[in-house]
């Protein structure tokens, strides 16, 4: 009867959950949407952006000190999805913009009114890094027509390019059919694809910029009408580093598009016999985890306050990666850009090799600039270390390289079996016990 109740409570919860999708799939329950009072959230991270938004839910906006992020108060329509415990925004339904000033206060005393501003934020990549700058105000409209001129410079670049292609297309056919006639021809030389432009623009916006000293401020949006919009009142949590040091993104040379990550200095980098790594430097810091996860959506299950988390940012360019056994350098390594090429055939790989912008079948830009590291017996160890160009050793950079050993079938096997036998043993022990009391009692 109690297994019966289980099993009828957990279809009345899967009933509830879940509905008849077209092609009589279950599908998960979306809520009805409906209009909502939101912001929405550039916050600033070291180097880049996280784009996020605070539903009616999210009592709390996280953001980082010493950084300019900022927050737009619009309306939308958002719906609960049980799947994700979470409110998703419907913006192409709605997205409305709400007037008014920010107030921002701490301890019930006003430290702030912020009116709307223009904004663009453009995002760069080079080397397979994408990085972001903000601008603000008038800076924000000038650099907004300058994205777009070059732009503009682009497109026709690229229209005449195609024409020039076109044209030498036909070109070298012509030259080909007066050779086969018997003339000297020379065959043209093909036209330059212009370089892209590199950059990104999330275009010409306005919001509130917010760039305060780190600690908890209340905010809220005071209508043109004098009246504070309903739902504006929020938390506002601003906090930063407890320190910082240096983290790795280590990229193997099997699976580049997936890097680990080695934020921490207690991290230790493991790679398999007979391969490389590619350690790309990065810039470390350490952030209070419930916070981190916070800032970027605010509607996150997050971690325990008391936890702390190393996250890599930026990445550094000026030092040298040194590679130490035991107390001797065994090899130093300069930051190398790579490409990565597909193999040619059936067999559907990559491979990682040092970036040449000479030659004629060269990518753009390099895929990553990292430091090479060659491994290659099993159990292998080696310790590295970043080197500033005045030969000091960067803090925190240091890290323990290792290849796992390969133990032998035998020893697996007793590690396999050994809690078989043991349990055998207590198990013997114990009947031999009974027995000896069965006897004692007779």
């Amino acid at each position: 009867m109690r297994g019966f109740s289980l099993i009828a409570l957990i279809a009345l919860s899967l009933g509830a959950s879940l509905s008849v999708g077209p092609g009589g799939q279950a599908a998960a329950q979306e809520s009805d949407p409906e209009a909502a009072f939101v912001y929405g959230i550039n916050a600033a991270i070291p180097d880049n952006y996280v784009g996020t938004y605070a539903p009616p839910a999210a009592p709390a906006l996280y953001l980082l000190a010493d950084l300019t992020s900022v927050i737009s108060p619009r309306r939308t329509e958002i719906a609960f999805w049980p799947i994700t415990n979470e409110y998703r925004p419907n913006w192409s339904a709605l997205n409305e913009p709400v007037p008014g000033v920010l107030e921002i206060s701490q301890n019930g005393t006003l430290v702030a009114e912020i009116v709307p501003t223009d904004y663009t934020i453009h995002f760069e990549q080079q080397d397979g890094i994408t990085t972001a700058e903000i601008f603000l105000g008038a800076d924000a409209i000038d650099a907004q027509a300058r994205f777009e001129a070059r732009q503009a410079a682009f497109q026709q670049a690229s229209n005449d390019y195609f024409q020039a292609e076109r044209d030498w297309q036909e070109a070298v056919t012509e030259a080909q059919e007066r050779r086969q006639a018997g003339e000297t021809v020379d065959v043209p030389v093909a036209p330059a694809r212009p370089d892209p432009i590199g950059i990104f623009s999330n275009g010409l916006n306005q919001g509130m910029p917010i760039d305060l000293e780190p600690g908890r401020y209340a905010i809220r949006l005071r209508g043109p009408d004098g009246a504070i919009v309903p739902g504006s009142d929020r938390a506002l949590i601003i906090f930063a580093p407890r320190r910082d040091g240096v983290g790795y993104s280590v990229v193997p040379e099997t699976r580049w598009t997936t890097p680990d990550e080695s934020p921490s200095p207690n991290d230790v980098i493991y790679g398999a016999a007979n391969s490389a790594l590619y350690l790309e430097p990065r810039v470390a810091r350490e952030y209070p985890a419930r916070a981190w996860a916070l800032l970027q959506n605010p509607q996150r299950t997050a971690a325990d306050a008391a936890d702390w988390e190393w996250v890599n940012g930026e990445r550094l360019i000026d030092a040298r990666l040194e590679v130490v056994s035991g107390d001797e350098v065994v090899a130093a390594q300069e930051l190398t850009p790579y490409q990565v090429d597909q193999l040619p055939g059936s067999e559907l790989g990559y491979e990682v090799a040092p970036f040449d912008a000479g030659a004629a079948d060269a990518p753009a830009a390099p895929a990553f600039a990292a430091y090479p590291i060659r491994l290659d017996a099993p159990g292998e160890q080696y310790d590295i270390r970043l080197v500033s160009d005045q030969g000091e050793i960067l803090g925190g950079s240091a890290r323990q390289v290792r290849v796992p050993a390969n133990p032998p079938i035998s020893r697996l096997f007793v590690v396999a079996v050994a809690p078989l036998l043991i349990g055998a043993a207590v198990i013997t022990r114990r009947q031999r016990r009974v027995k000896m009391s069965r006897a004692a009692a007779g």
